[in-house]
């Protein structure tokens, strides 16, 4: 069952339910135990237990409902008689003092009271809540279009359970719990936080993040997901993705005033689960992009990254420094490409590590280099296309590049091409010879001051031949 309604219980003024509260979050509130939907109802039940009271015990929570569709004067507020209060719950609903639901669509502007713990929302239409630094748990129905923002202290537990919201938490060192299953926005510019989204069901959750809060956003269900930084923003995430659905993360630059690019400094981890994606790593670097079963595309974001591509079909993009590019044993066809351009920086230089065990096309399209490492598959079936790009466009500085590759054997073959992979390069070979040190293998000399060692490969093995369109082929016999 997708979906549930959420009931908060009572009997004030003779009525039975304070207000339903539908949910598009996966699972029933009673057969489908340690859903979401059904620890929801258990915490509202507790709720209309601290609110009601019992035999035994008074009440020990203050209570109020505001219909925001009737207006002033028809809201119902209780209080304990005596005792200490532990909490108190304030709703915003379309739903009289007598329990009635109004078809009115209500729309305003609206504060949760000072001291207020638990805050619901139900009431169709547009409403825009600000939050205070008390409330623990927040709860907007799927009837409902909320725009909440928290700007002072106090961490909680905001879940919307459908509709189209925006929640945006700007308060220092809070720790705010988003569950999102609707079309939804979050925005995090603090400081100092430990954040977490989870979008489930059917969501399609965008979440912005800025300030330097640490973020955690996992997408399950059907979920679709977007993470985008925002400029300047310091704060670093953990993106799991438990979907079906392929996910977006996106750090990189933007355009300041002037001109001038400013890049969102962080570092990411992301698992791309089956749903797989299109996930950018952050310019601070050390950033762990791996692909799951679904079909990527990764880009690395400086030194200390590792993208690892684990699919049928993996696309995986360099950024500048030592990083390191894998395919992972079991991977299909697997895409790398090294010291080209990144967007909103220009060309960048590779210095890393490039391997692949995949057992389909590997395709290595290579440019900047400087002591750059790669390593071809020789799993049965695979094959090895280096693709090396020449200066010719005028805007690439390829030459005097350095790169070792091993594994190069008779199913692997370099191109001499040029930015399009498709034409001639303006560079060619200059020579070919033995190469001396450890290990021995085969150097290739390119006229614009290239060197590539063919590690561990005999000279007389090596051969270069004029393919069709003139493009350069080296091969191995």
């Amino acid at each position: 069952m997708t979906g549930a309604t959420l009931t908060i219980g009572g009997a004030f003024n003779s009525h039975v339910g304070i207000v339903s509260v539908p949910s598009s979050f996966l699972g029933d509130t009673s057969s489908t135990s340690g859903s979401l939907n059904s620890l929801l109802e258990n915490y509202l039940v507790s709720l209309t237990s601290s609110i009601q009271g019992s035999s035994t015990t008074g009440a020990t929570y203050a209570f109020e409902n505001n219909d925001v569709a009737a207006g002033p004067g028809n809201d119902f507020v209780t209080a304990p008689a005596s005792g200490s209060v532990s909490g108190s719950l304030e709703e915003f609903t379309n739903t009289e003092f007598v329990g009635d639901a109004s078809s009115v669509s209500a729309s305003g502007s609206y504060t949760v009271s000072s001291g207020v713990t638990d805050v619901v929302v139900q009431a169709p239409g547009n409403v825009t809540l600000a939050g205070n630094d008390s409330t623990k748990f927040a709860l907007f129905g799927a009837g409902s279009n909320v725009n909440y923002t928290q700007s002072i202290g106090g961490s909680a537990s905001i879940v919307a359970a459908g509709g189209n919201n925006a929640i945006n938490v700007t308060a220092a060192n809070v720790n705010d719990t988003v569950y999102s299953a609707g079309n939804d926005t979050v925005s995090f510019n603090g400081t100092g936080g430990n954040d977490s989204v989870n979008a489930d069901g059917d969501a399609t959750t965008a979440v912005l993040i800025g300030g330097s809060d640490i973020a955690t956003v996992t997408a399950s269900g059907n979920a679709q997901s977007t993470v985008v930084f925002m400029p300047h923003s310091g704060g670093n995430l953990d993106f799991i993705n438990n979907s079906t659905q392929a996910q977006t993360v996106y750090s990189g630059s933007y355009t300041a005033s002037g001109g001038a690019n400013v890049f969102a400094p962080n570092s990411i981890t992301v698992n791309a689960g089956a749903g797989g994606g299109f996930y950018v790593g952050g310019r601070a670097g050390n950033n762990s992009l791996v692909g799951g079963t679904g079909a990527v595309t990764l880009q690395g974001g400086g030194t200390g990254d590792v993208l690892i591509g684990s699919g049928a079909s993996n696309n995986m993009f360099g950024g500048t420094g030592l990083e390191t590019l894998i395919g992972a044993t079991g991977s299909g066809n697997n895409v790398f490409q090294i010291g080209l351009d990144y967007v909103g920086i220009g060309q960048v230089t590779a210095s890393g590590i490039v391997s692949t065990n995949g057992s389909g096309v590997q395709n290595f399209i290579i440019g900047n280099t400087n002591g750059e490492t790669i390593t071809g598959s020789t799993v049965s079936g695979s094959s090895n296309m280096y693709a090396v790009v020449g200066s010719d466009t005028g805007s690439l500085t390829t030459g005097g590049s350095t790169l070792t590759i091993t594994n190069f054997g008779a199913n692997s073959v370099i191109f001499l091409v040029d930015s399009t992979t498709q034409g001639p390069s303006d560079t060619s070979i200059y020579s070919i010879q033995a190469a001396g040190g450890v290990g021995g293998g085969t150097d290739v000399y390119l006229n614009d001051g290239t060197t590539i060692l063919l590690k561990g490969v005999n000279c007389s093995d090596v051969y270069a031949a004029t393919l069709a369109g003139g493009v350069v082929g080296i091969g191995h016999t």
